[in-house]
């Protein structure tokens, strides 16, 4: 069934714009389509236009995160008919909702030496948790919570390695303890990484080399930031 959407679309190029801006679109589409079947037909009339489109191509629709092969119907369902349309990460934006993602990609060499490549792919399908948590404006070398999420698999999968992974992700200044829940920034709505990052933490306190003031500090501050 055919809807008419009211877009708001955030335009950038970062060669030639000092600051971005929102160009409206009104269009009508078959609500069985895709986001990124929406996005297509943005660029079919505006050629120049340019979006995420590898395997898990992600932006933000009225500030929530979500991946692009989302069915319309349910984008309507909950967002209603005007819609607008960010990168992840406008900070990082490059071309309109295209993005530089190497503050991302370089977190998971922190687990290459004992990952392998087929793990990656499981990597990259946490580039919405990354890029909605606020930490990753505010302090550059976070780890993010896309590691976190995937940290928790890889113990799964290799848990001869747990107490080396958890060592990575316990880091002062930039590890878990900083996590805030960003549940309310997904879509569809999603508490299972509050729940993996709940699991790491236990899992670390556990840990005797884990066990100090530090922790018992920061257990206290990572739900209190940001509130």
């Amino acid at each position: 069934m055919e809807c008419k959407l009211i877009l708001e679309v955030f335009r950038f190029d970062c060669k030639t714009d000092y600051l971005p801006y929102y160009k409206k679109y009104v269009v009508k589409i078959d609500m069985e389509k895709t986001v990124a079947d929406l996005l297509a037909l943005i660029k079919d009339d505006e050629k120049v236009f340019e979006y995420p489109t590898d395997e898990y191509a992600a932006i933000k629709i009225n500030n929530k995160a979500l991946f692009t092969n989302v069915k319309l119907s349910e984008v309507k369902d909950y967002f209603g008919k005007e819609l607008r349309l960010d990168p992840l990460n406008s900070k990082r934006a490059i071309k309109d909702l295209t993005m530089n993602l190497e503050d991302f990609e370089k977190r998971f060499d922190i687990f290459a030496s004992f990952v392998n490549s087929s793990d990656k792919k499981v990597f990259k399908s946490y580039i919405k948790e990354h890029y909605s948590s606020p930490i990753v404006n505010l302090e550059e070398d976070y780890l993010g919570d896309g590691l976190f999420a995937f940290a928790y698999d890889m113990i799964q999968k290799y848990p001869e390695r747990k107490e080396e992974i958890l060592n990575l992700i316990c880091v002062k200044d930039s590890g878990v303890w900083l996590h805030v829940n960003i549940s309310n920034k997904l879509f569809p709505q999603s508490y299972e990484l509050e729940r993996k990052i709940d699991f790491l933490k236990n899992e670390i306190i556990k840990q005797e080399n884990s066990a100090n003031d530090f922790v018992d500090k920061q257990k206290n501050f990572s739900s209190n930031f940001l509130r």
